[in-house]
């Protein structure tokens, strides 16, 4: 099979397409036909030198995808059954996606029932699992919450717009680039600010009594700072991300009285979870509640092309690889 196979971090261009022999069935494991699978900023970081040594190498990346089960390694799954992967230490501790087949523990693969395409269905495990697991189980938001995604532009950052507006909230989008504000509208934002790490006056402006939920995909210490002062009487302000590219948070930031801060990693899926969540997903896909939220499309030949966008940060949503 084909595959992207990365020696050592660096940069994209570390990352060279090969002839590798296929993935071995194995008991309790999944092998995927793959078909299509998004592209993640933490799959960047590790590209980048990031990761440390959460990451073995030579390595295969790519944290999810969605596909056609090959061999069920005798489980409860059957060959030619849709699933998606995603986490698990998948792409980073065994190898992941950048693939045309993937080898996945059955703990991390979702059987999925859909009439999607693959096009559509590749935007949507890793962004929207992360956006429900923010902003539900993380942030506890409720209906008609007012919500503030820091970074909204991204494909987390739209997924949560949509579930968000889906769910009654009032959402303030933000990003720091003027071209990506109609981007965040067309996903459902009632208000876009610009963002310059130091907003919670104009939002406090807007709304007196500050925000009861923030969605934190920025991640730097200022605009961590800034959104707990965002936030109203015993708001939550989620992180979630890094796109500030900032690692440093060895800090213990000050917090208004009965804010609190917390966190989401999509580490902690399991098939148990996430296969109730991501059908719930596809199904509001499909019923067009929830949109794929898609940037461009690639060819497999095309990923590094791909990487490039996402690193310049020039796009908008989810950059999908078809296979």
């Amino acid at each position: 099979m084909l595959a992207y196979v990365m020696k050592e971090p660096g940069s994209i261009d570390n990352l060279f397409l090969t002839e590798v022999t296929d993935p071995v069935p194995k008991e309790g494991h999944i092998l995927i036909d793959v078909r299509a699978f998004g592209l993640n900023r933490s799959e960047l970081y590790t590209i980048q030198g990031y990761s440390g040594d959460a990451v073995t190498y030579p390595r295969i990346l790519g944290i999810e995808c969605f596909g056609i089960v090959i061999d069920g390694g005798g489980t409860d799954l059957q060959k030619g059954q849709t699933v998606a992967a995603a986490m698990g230490f998948m792409g980073r501790k065994y190898d992941g996606s950048y693939a045309q087949k993937t080898l996945v523990p059955r703990t991390y693969v979702y059987p999925i029932k859909t009439v999607l395409p693959w096009c559509v269905l590749g935007n949507l495990p890793e962004s929207y699992l992360t956006a429900w697991g923010i902003l539900i189980e993380a942030n506890n938001t409720q209906p008609g919450d007012i919500v503030l995604v820091r970074g909204a532009s991204s494909s987390v950052g739209m997924a949560v717009t949509n579930i968000a507006k889906e769910m009654g909230c009032t959402v303030i989008g933000t990003t720091r680039k003027e071209e990506k504000v109609s981007y965040i509208k067309e996903s459902g934002a009632d208000y876009v600010v610009i963002d310059n790490s130091d907003i919670h006056e104009s939002i406090r402006n807007q709304f007196e009594t500050g925000v009861n939920s923030v969605v934190e995909l920025v991640g730097k210490k200022s605009t961590i700072l800034d959104s707990l002062k965002c936030c109203a009487p015993k708001g939550i302000v989620g992180i979630v991300g890094v796109l500030g590219n900032e690692w440093n948070h060895e800090f213990f930031p000050w917090m208004p009285s009965t804010v609190k801060l917390t966190m989401y990693s999509s580490e902690t899926l399991t098939t148990e979870y996430a296969t109730p969540i991501l059908q719930n997903i596809v199904k509001h896909v499909e019923d067009g509640h929830y949109k794929a939220n898609a940037y461009r499309q690639f060819k497999f030949k095309d990923l590094k092309e791909a990487l490039k966008i996402m690193e310049a940060s020039s796009g908008a949503g989810k950059l999908v690889i078809l296979i």
